[in-house]
């Protein structure tokens, strides 16, 4: 406590001190503060040369940063992780400190809208994008050969649940001297660790499963130190890393990960069974399906179960697929995906609603194709939902 002959506006300001507890808390504290303390000038250079663990400003250095980074290195099996501000903030990041004039993406043609957007704005700057079926591995090579700095993926694709060969994408990569960088956000490090099969680099929409609950916004990348660090110094730079409370809330929610993983993959592949015997849906996307174009590289590839995503069409576009919403109880048209409820999303009208007729065309994304996060509800409760749905078409 200060001298009591201070004044009244500095007691308010300075006699705030709270008490050291001799035990340690049972959930750790979020680390709300912009700025930080320092005994002395040695102590901001040893902070500053990461010598000594401490923070310097805002979220460089935020122990909430730092426990979510420890934490995604450990669940993808990396030696180093980084928290960014969103999914598309690490690409940004990776894209402005790995590349430059006349270097060149390839790029799934079956990549998130937002993803294929990003890649064609870094034209302006001179880098080149050329998008190839990641699952056509003579496409992929043919395209590198031509020469690439950087090879991105998805492990299951966004929205027509393509699942890629990433070791057999990782050696092309490489043996045309580029990096590969995997998109995991649709399978997430419980069923896919993609750096254990030879990806370079791997990145999470944490928005999504890891998050959770619809909550936060917030990306991960997870690789090696001697890619991160530059990735990590942009980063911070630009301002692109999240708050101490939303790396707080993302660490918490990971610790259920598992779990709900567990219970809404078990539903998905009951629910994608299900639809692809009903006489109402034209197609069911889903890898753990036997007709999926991709099962084989999926049961490779994925571990304990085949995702929580499933995608299906309907003949008769909008109008039947507002017919199917206004019959539903419990699913909503949510344009995000991995929550704890069962959602559904139209990519046509979101996530892909920037791309050309043509383009949407090509990749097959119709008015009558639905993407379906499922959730961790009762199994019975979903179907009976989706068959009430269904009644109205």
């Amino acid at each position: 406590m200060t001298d009591n002959r201070d004044g009244f506006d500095t007691r308010g300001v300075h006699d705030a001190t709270p008490p050291q507890p001799a035990n340690a808390p049972a959930r750790a504290p979020i680390y709300q503060s912009a700025g930080w303390v320092f005994s002395d000038l040695a102590q901001v250079d040893a902070i500053y040369e990461r010598r000594t663990p401490g923070a310097i400003y805002g979220s460089d250095g935020n122990p909430n940063l730092i426990a979510l980074e420890a934490q995604v290195a450990s669940l993808e099996e990396a030696p180093a992780a980084l928290a960014t501000s969103a999914g598309m903030a690490a690409f940004t990041s990776v894209f402005a400190t790995m590349l430059r004039s006349g270097d060149r993406i390839v790029a799934a043609r079956e990549s998130y809208g937002n993803t294929r957007r990003l890649i064609g704005d870094f034209a302006r700057f001179g880098v080149h994008g050329t998008f190839v079926d990641t699952c056509d591995l003579a496409a992929v090579e043919n395209a590198l050969a031509q020469g690439a700095r950087l090879l991105v993926a998805e492990t299951i694709s966004n929205p027509r649940l393509r699942v890629a060969d990433i070791r057999a994408l990782a050696a092309a990569a490489h043996d045309n001297g580029a990096l590969l960088m995997i998109d995991n956000t649709f399978a997430s490090p419980y069923h896919c660790r993609p750096l254990a099969l030879g990806a370079d680099l791997v990145m999470e929409s944490g928005t999504k499963f890891l998050g959770g609950h619809h909550d936060i916004v917030i990306g991960t990348l997870a690789g090696a130190d001697e890619l991160l660090e530059p990735v990590r110094t942009f980063a911070v730079r630009s301002g692109m890393v999240p708050s101490a409370f939303e790396a707080w809330l993302t660490a918490r929610s990971i610790e259920t990960l598992g779990a709900r993983m567990a219970a809404s993959t078990s539903n998905a592949a009951a629910l994608a069974g299900w639809l692809a015997s009903h006489p109402k849906i034209a197609r069911v996307h889903y890898p753990g399906l036997p007709e999926h174009p991709d099962r084989d590289v999926a049961a490779r590839t994925l571990e304990r179960g085949f995702g929580s995503m499933v995608s299906f069409e309907l003949d008769g576009g909008v109008p039947a697929v507002d017919a199917l919403l206004s019959g539903l109880r419990r699913i909503r048209l949510i344009l995000s995906l991995g929550g704890t409820e069962t959602s559904l999303s139209h990519p046509a009208k979101s996530s892909h609603r920037a791309l050309s007729a043509q383009e949407r065309a090509a990749l097959e994304l119709h008015d009558g194709f639905l993407r379906m996060s499922v959730g961790i509800e009762d199994l019975a409760d979903i179907q009976a939902d989706l068959a009430h749905g269904l009644e109205r078409l």
